[in-house]
């Protein structure tokens, strides 16, 4: 995306709310679209080293739940990392997992002020705090759709009952990189045990996008990394997905051959989870 300092981010959301159009590169998401907690009781993270997209934050969340090693994040929005310590306020000050219901529809009247009160322990913290004081004291009842992509509220909430084992994730410092996976070499100087990529496979079907993701990837695991993605959109048996894996096997990837899927209420039937790229054994 755009390299924008945080006020510039800010009046640019601002005018995106206004004009009402949708910007790709900045929109996030106010709270998974997974089931994570099937994701991380098939795909142990326990004593690995991770690297996660940050997105909503979720996904960092379970893989500190779950005792990973490490963790590194990555998005191709900054707004993800501003978004990561509104989530930590919240946590910390307010002992919420997320932005009240209202917060998207009709505002949250407290949100503002505490944004207002937060003292910043480092520098992207203190760019968080510029980006919201300045997006909510202008945009003060709504964050609106055109920042966010608003979830289900029927969606699984992991840690609702965790969060004081969520609370010591900020005693740490996160390490996030603003990067997009479907771009060409992108620059990491460590390999991971764990590629968390949630769904974000799906949304390209650009074969170049995918053969760059197909060498950032190879690039990124060690000799027995496991990279993980989640099916929302399509299903296994699908040309999309088949196409998919056909560009990302060609070379030194490998798709597990394990099929995961999990009982969705909503719809009344299984639907597919996860999937997984290894390197090929040697």
């Amino acid at each position: 995306m755009k390299k924008y300092d945080a006020l510039e981010l800010a009046q640019y959301a601002l005018q995106l709310s206004s004009a009402k159009k949708i910007d790709s590169s900045i929109k996030i998401y106010e709270r998974t679209n997974e089931d994570l907690q099937q994701l991380f009781s098939i795909y142990d993270v326990c004593d690995k080293d991770v690297l996660t997209v940050l997105s909503s934050s979720d996904q960092l969340f379970s893989c500190y739940y779950n005792h990973a090693h490490s963790i590194d994040t990555f998005d191709k929005s900054y707004l993800t990392l501003y978004y990561y310590y509104l989530r930590k306020w919240l946590i910390i000050y307010r002992n919420k997992m997320y932005p009240s219901y209202h917060f998207f529809y009709d505002g949250d009247d407290d949100l503002y002020e505490l944004v207002c009160s937060v003292t910043p322990n480092n520098h992207d913290e203190a760019d968080a705090k510029i980006f919201w004081m300045n997006y909510l004291k202008n945009h003060y009842k709504m964050a609106d759709k055109y920042l966010f992509h608003i979830s289900s509220y029927t969606q699984p909430k992991p840690f609702d009952n965790h969060l004081d084992s969520i609370k010591g994730l900020f005693d740490t410092s996160l390490h996030f990189t603003c990067l997009d996976m479907f771009k060409r070499n992108i620059q990491f100087h460590k390999k991971y045990d764990v590629l968390v990529l949630s769904n974000m496979l799906e949304y390209s079907k650009d074969k170049d996008e995918l053969l760059n993701a197909r060498d950032n990837i190879e690039s990124l695991l060690n000799e027995d990394g496991i990279a993980i993605c989640t099916f929302m959109i399509y299903h296994r048996n699908s040309k999309t997905f088949l196409n998919e894996t056909d560009i990302l096997t060609s070379h030194y990837l490998e798709l597990e051959k394990q099929e995961h899927t999990y009982y969705e209420p909503l719809l009344g039937k299984e639907r597919d989870l996860a999937y997984s790229y290894r390197l090929k054994r040697k």
